[in-house]
């Protein structure tokens, strides 16, 4: 069977031939595992990036809910306080000025139109915040 020295050579080298083949193999195998999990890693962070995304988005929603809710209230109860300040300002200037001549009390009108005017700007910029 073996006649010389070059068939001892070719069953070395297919030997070596096998062995590179059961190498490159064995190395596609576990390249093909690294790349599935790499994969499935991927996927679940998409996964939970996704329903991080989702709870931003279900906070954000309540907090503009809550902050419109707020504006309006802010409004509403700048305006009540404007309106509240105007008329008892109005009622006492007009019990307390029956002395006092009508500049008098245009004067008193003015300054209270004026106090109720910041009062109404601080109740919005309390209502920015």
């Amino acid at each position: 069977m073996i006649e010389s020295s070059k068939d001892i050579l070719y069953i070395v080298i297919s030997f070596c031939i096998i062995w590179v083949a059961v190498f490159l193999c064995w190395m596609f195998y576990y390249a093909g595992k690294i790349l599935k999990n790499t994969s499935q890693i991927i996927e679940e962070f998409r996964v939970r990036l996704q329903s991080l995304a989702d709870a931003i988005g279900f906070i954000q929603e309540k907090v503009e809910m809550i902050s419109f809710a707020m504006n309006s209230v802010f409004k509403g109860v700048g305006t009540a306080v404007k309106d509240a300040a105007i008329k008892k300002a109005k009622s006492w200037a007009e019990d307390k000025s029956e002395d006092y001549t009508e500049s008098a009390k245009e004067a008193v009108d003015r300054a209270v139109s004026a106090t109720a005017g910041k009062i109404y700007k601080m109740a919005k910029k309390i209502e920015k915040k």
